[in-house]
């Protein structure tokens, strides 16, 4: 990356004098949590839920592919969810020659009961992973690239790499082995600490959030179908989405935390519910904040920013202005935020991963993770009718 002028010197001089072994980086656990290549899904994301963790890297024998993320699972189901939509009883043609009725009724509840077994397979993970074996813990690892730093590396290190869309960073020791793993909700949480810093708040402060961030937010009106929102997530490489009310004006957002109750309760019904109801069960039975204020105002600081998603331990705050209705007009990530920090807006080299997105028998397959810098204008997805 070439020199440019620094707009922060305070706060790269702090993250640099910060190791990735700084305890206020540091995972909960103990160990690090990682999964095998030949688990299969429904043990894999079993761990992540038990653990309460988004992701976990994936080993390959003696060599780390990728990570596992909790989204992936909800893509995949999400999509064979909507390809089963459709596949009801065909309706017995009319052209139907001298069949007697009674014949024709118990054809009918022959693939009546044929059809509910088949759509049976749809009402617990175990059964829907195994409808696709092509799809497995290795096809997901693939989606998430692993890029560790040495345990020695800053955290200015690390914000560099993330800058490059790499969502978490694996610390490794001389031996190879994973000591850490730094998310970027970590990286939120330290700066804003450090925000009783007054030459770090006064540096933070000089820029306002309606300067930063994506202007085009993607939304859903909170009436749409939680599969459709999931899709939409899926398609969009994203992992959260504004909820709005009739007028647009913003009620709350996705979270990727919010698929655990999916991935518990194991039932596809829960992806037929609004995405209102959807995000309201599953955080009152995660005793969390039915609806969390994620939301700034366009004039509200960048210090302002960052402690708001440390309080609300989400990935992005949408930017609403109380005087147009709340109407979001623009969303920041914390990619955003490290991207900015660093100088970075513009990778001069992005990471990019073969994955496969069509497979050559036509069956159902995700698409892989899109470029993040390229912009693209989304429309709001409204209820369904």
């Amino acid at each position: 990356m070439s020199e440019q002028k620094m707009q922060y010197p305070v706060l790269k001089d702090i993250c640099q004098g910060i190791t990735l072994m700084e305890s206020a980086l540091q995972t909960p656990m103990k160990n690090v949590v990682t999964v095998d290549v030949t688990d299969s899904l429904i043990s894999a994301f079993r761990v992540l839920v038990e653990n309460k963790i988004l992701s976990a890297p994936v080993k390959d024998g003696g060599k780390w592919i990728g990570f596992l993320d909790v989204r992936d699972l909800a893509s995949y189901v999400s999509n064979l969810y909507h390809n089963q939509q459709d596949k009801s009883p065909r309706s017995e043609k009319k052209n139907s020659g001298s069949v007697s009725p009674i014949a024709k009724e118990l054809k009918r509840a022959v693939e009546r009961q044929v059809f509910e077994q088949k759509r049976s397979h749809l009402d617990r993970i175990i059964d829907i992973a195994a409808l696709e074996p092509s799809i497995n813990v290795r096809y997901f690892a693939r989606r998430n690239s692993f890029k560790p730093l040495p345990a020695s590396a800053t955290l200015w290190d690390a914000m560099e790499l993330m800058a490059k869309n790499i969502k978490r960073i694996p610390v490794v020791n001389d031996k190879g082995k994973i000591v850490n793993i730094v998310s970027q909700s970590s990286v939120t949480r330290l700066i804003s600490k450090r925000l009783n810093d007054s030459k770090l708040q006064a540096e933070l402060s000089r820029v306002i959030a309606d300067k930063v961030g994506t202007k085009k937010v993607v939304s859903v009106h909170k009436d749409t179908v939680a599969a459709d929102v999931f899709k939409v997530m899926s398609d969009r490489n994203l992992s959260g989405i504004a909820v709005i009310d009739s007028l647009g004006g913003f009620l709350s957002s996705t979270n990727a935390s919010d698929l655990k109750l999916y991935l518990i309760h194991e039932d596809i019904n829960l992806l037929r519910m609004p995405i209102r109801g959807f995000l309201a069960q599953v955080r009152q039975e995660e005793l969390l904040d039915l609806l969390p204020n994620v939301s700034v105002k366009p004039t509200d600081t960048l210090a302002h920013v960052v402690a708001k998603l440390a309080v609300v331990r989400m990935h992005r705050v949408f930017v609403a202005d109380p005087k147009t209705g709340l109407k979001p007009t623009s969303v920041i990530s914390i990619s955003d935020l490290v991207r900015h920090f660093v100088a970075q807006e513009k990778c001069e080299t992005m990471i990019k991963e073969k994955s496969p997105s069509v497979r050559k028998d036509g069956s159902p397959s995700l698409r892989p993770r899109r470029d993040p810098m390229k912009k693209q204008q989304i429309e709001s997805l409204g209820p369904l009718s």
